[in-house]
Protein backbone atom coordinates (compact mmCIF):
# COMPACT_ATOMS: atom_id res chain seq x y z
CA UNK A 1 0.00 0.00 0.00
CA UNK A 2 1.11 3.23 -0.40
CA UNK A 3 2.23 5.30 2.79
CA UNK A 4 3.39 7.99 1.77
CA UNK A 5 3.45 10.41 -1.39
CA UNK A 6 5.75 13.83 -2.31
CA UNK A 7 1.83 15.16 -3.43
CA UNK A 8 -1.16 14.18 -5.81
CA UNK A 9 -2.32 16.64 -8.66
CA UNK A 10 -4.91 19.24 -7.40
CA UNK A 11 -3.94 18.62 -3.77
CA UNK A 12 -6.28 15.65 -4.17
CA UNK A 13 -5.85 11.93 -1.54
CA UNK A 14 -4.47 8.78 -2.43
CA UNK A 15 -7.83 7.71 -3.59
CA UNK A 16 -8.05 10.90 -6.15
CA UNK A 17 -7.98 10.32 -9.91
CA UNK A 18 -4.58 11.66 -10.16
CA UNK A 19 -3.66 10.15 -6.21
CA UNK A 20 -1.04 7.69 -5.28
CA UNK A 21 -3.19 4.30 -5.56
CA UNK A 22 -3.14 4.55 -9.06
CA UNK A 23 0.69 3.68 -9.56
CA UNK A 24 -0.06 0.38 -7.58
CA UNK A 25 -3.37 -0.58 -9.33
CA UNK A 26 -2.26 -2.87 -12.15
CA UNK A 27 -4.52 -1.18 -14.15
CA UNK A 28 -2.35 0.87 -17.19
CA UNK A 29 -5.08 3.42 -17.53
CA UNK A 30 -5.01 5.08 -14.38
CA UNK A 31 -1.73 6.82 -12.93
CA UNK A 32 -0.20 8.63 -10.38
CA UNK A 33 0.47 12.30 -10.90
CA UNK A 34 2.15 14.84 -8.97
CA UNK A 35 1.26 18.16 -8.16
CA UNK A 36 4.40 19.66 -10.16
CA UNK A 37 6.82 17.89 -8.11
CA UNK A 38 8.94 17.10 -10.89
CA UNK A 39 12.63 15.88 -9.93
CA UNK A 40 11.47 16.06 -6.66
CA UNK A 41 8.54 13.64 -6.52
CA UNK A 42 8.55 10.93 -4.68
CA UNK A 43 5.83 7.73 -3.66
CA UNK A 44 6.77 5.25 -0.37
CA UNK A 45 4.92 2.12 -0.43
CA UNK A 46 4.79 -0.11 2.46
CA UNK A 47 4.86 -3.74 1.83
CA UNK A 48 2.71 -6.36 4.31
CA UNK A 49 6.03 -7.36 5.76
CA UNK A 50 9.56 -7.66 5.19
CA UNK A 51 10.76 -9.02 2.02
CA UNK A 52 13.58 -9.97 -0.43
CA UNK A 53 13.17 -8.61 -3.04
CA UNK A 54 14.39 -9.62 -5.99
CA UNK A 55 13.15 -7.35 -9.09
CA UNK A 56 11.08 -3.89 -9.71
CA UNK A 57 9.15 -2.44 -12.79
CA UNK A 58 8.49 1.36 -13.14
CA UNK A 59 6.60 3.05 -16.37
CA UNK A 60 6.75 6.46 -16.39
CA UNK A 61 3.61 9.05 -16.95
CA UNK A 62 4.21 11.44 -19.47
CA UNK A 63 2.22 14.39 -20.86
CA UNK A 64 4.63 14.53 -23.92
CA UNK A 65 6.93 17.12 -23.17
CA UNK A 66 6.68 16.95 -19.67
CA UNK A 67 5.55 15.39 -16.41
CA UNK A 68 7.96 11.97 -17.56
CA UNK A 69 10.72 10.51 -15.13
CA UNK A 70 13.84 9.68 -17.10
CA UNK A 71 15.88 8.04 -13.87
CA UNK A 72 14.23 7.10 -10.74
CA UNK A 73 16.08 5.84 -7.07
CA UNK A 74 14.73 3.30 -4.11
CA UNK A 75 15.34 4.32 -0.75
CA UNK A 76 14.78 0.91 1.08
CA UNK A 77 12.98 1.39 4.49
CA UNK A 78 14.92 4.97 4.91
CA UNK A 79 18.79 3.28 4.68
CA UNK A 80 19.73 2.58 1.56
CA UNK A 81 19.81 3.65 -2.15
CA UNK A 82 19.60 1.61 -5.18
CA UNK A 83 19.71 2.75 -8.51
CA UNK A 84 19.40 5.49 -10.24
CA UNK A 85 17.54 3.39 -13.03
CA UNK A 86 17.38 4.48 -16.35
CA UNK A 87 13.69 4.31 -17.94
CA UNK A 88 13.93 4.75 -21.88
CA UNK A 89 10.45 6.02 -22.38
CA UNK A 90 6.70 6.38 -21.36
CA UNK A 91 5.40 3.49 -23.48
CA UNK A 92 6.68 0.43 -21.43
CA UNK A 93 6.93 -0.88 -18.28
CA UNK A 94 10.67 -1.48 -17.64
CA UNK A 95 12.25 -4.48 -15.31
CA UNK A 96 15.31 -4.30 -13.47
CA UNK A 97 16.92 -6.79 -11.20
CA UNK A 98 17.79 -6.28 -7.59
CA UNK A 99 18.65 -7.42 -4.25
CA UNK A 100 16.70 -5.65 -1.72
CA UNK A 101 15.26 -6.76 1.77
CA UNK A 102 13.11 -3.91 2.88
CA UNK A 103 9.27 -3.43 4.29
CA UNK A 104 9.39 0.09 2.37
CA UNK A 105 10.29 1.10 -0.31
CA UNK A 106 10.61 5.27 -1.36
CA UNK A 107 10.26 5.53 -5.18
CA UNK A 108 12.26 8.57 -5.98
CA UNK A 109 12.44 10.80 -9.33
CA UNK A 110 16.37 11.95 -10.00
CA UNK A 111 15.88 13.19 -13.58
CA UNK A 112 12.81 14.43 -15.00
CA UNK A 113 11.08 16.27 -17.85
CA UNK A 114 9.42 18.73 -14.68
CA UNK A 115 6.19 19.61 -14.44
CA UNK A 116 3.46 16.65 -13.01
CA UNK A 117 5.84 13.55 -12.86
CA UNK A 118 4.36 10.36 -11.74
CA UNK A 119 3.38 6.92 -12.55
CA UNK A 120 1.56 5.05 -14.67
CA UNK A 121 2.45 1.61 -12.56
CA UNK A 122 4.79 0.12 -10.18
CA UNK A 123 5.99 -3.16 -9.79
CA UNK A 124 7.46 -5.19 -6.86
CA UNK A 125 8.44 -8.79 -7.20
CA UNK A 126 10.24 -11.21 -4.40
CA UNK A 127 9.31 -13.15 -1.64
CA UNK A 128 8.47 -12.33 2.31
CA UNK A 129 11.39 -13.21 4.80
CA UNK A 130 8.69 -14.92 6.45
CA UNK A 131 8.14 -17.58 3.87
CA UNK A 132 12.00 -17.78 2.75
CA UNK A 133 12.35 -18.78 6.27
CA UNK A 134 9.59 -21.28 6.07
CA UNK A 135 7.71 -19.34 8.62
Amino acid sequence: SVSRVSSNFGGGGDNSSFGANNAIDGNMGTEWSSHGDGDDAWIEIELTEEAEISAVGFRTRTMGDTAQIFTFQIVADGRTTHGPFELSGSDNTYYFPVTIVASRLRFEAVTTSGGNTGAAEIEVYGELVSDVLGM
